[in-house]
Formats: C-alpha cells, sequence, structure tokens
C-alpha cells in the first residue's frame, strides 16, 4: 500500500512539475494573464492578488468549471487545470461576478498541443 502512495504521488508531483505555467496578476478590476495563448495540456495558473479587496481565479469553458479560494489582497495561490483546444473565459466570481462585470474577465486561447508551430522541419 505504501509503494502505491508514493508512486501516486510522484505521478502527481511529476505532472505538476510538466505543467507550463500562467502567471496571473489580480487588481481592481483586472485580470492580467503572463500569456494569452497556451498549448493544450496540464497547466499551471500561479495567481497574485496585488489588488486591496479579496479576488479569486476561475477558469470556465470546454469541460472546465474550476476557480480558486477566496485570495485576501497581497496573497497568492496555485490553480492547476487541464485544458482541451479552444477558448477560455478566466474571472473574478467575486460578488455573484460583480468583479467579472466590472472588468475582471480574460480570454484565455488552447492551441492543440501537436499545433503546427510546435513541430520542428524535417531533415
Amino acid at each position: 500500500m505504501h509503494r502505491f502512495l508514493i508512486s501516486a504521488a510522484l505521478a502527481v508531483s511529476a505532472s505538476a512539475a510538466s505543467a507550463q505555467a500562467v502567471t496571473v496578476k489580480l487588481t481592481e478590476w483586472k485580470v492580467g494573464l503572463s500569456r494569452d495563448t497556451v498549448r493544450a495540456g496540464p497547466t499551471m495558473f500561479r495567481i497574485s492578488n496585488e489588488g486591496t479587496v479579496a479576488h479569486t481565479f476561475y477558469v470556465r469553458g470546454d469541460g472546465v468549471d474550476k476557480g480558486t479560494r477566496d485570495i485576501a489582497p497581497h496573497q497568492s495561490a496555485s490553480l492547476a487545470v487541464a485544458l482541451k483546444a479552444g477558448s477560455y473565459e478566466v474571472f473574478c466570481s467575486m460578488s455573484d461576478e460583480s468583479h467579472k462585470l466590472a472588468g475582471m474577465k480574460h480570454t484565455l486561447v488552447v492551441m492543440p498541443a501537436d499545433s503546427a508551430a510546435d513541430k520542428k522541419p524535417d531533415r
């Protein structure tokens, strides 16, 4: 049983380590992403609240509906999500989504993992 738990823990650590990272900065009333486009697959959002009120970070689209806990001002959180190709809405869901309505939203485009841009030419 212990070997199984160790193997499972190593698998989770390996997938987290291989996840592409996106830095997110939350302020009043903006969601800033370090990149607007990522490849399909595991993605780790590293979120910091640089605002003066609590915020959250939420990802919605193509089977994903996941978010963080409330993030206090000057605190941070992480969110791991497996993304498929397509468009996703990222936003702050605080106060019945009134923060989203105030402008705390952004579109994240997810390209196929094997897109032509990722392939190297044959020699």
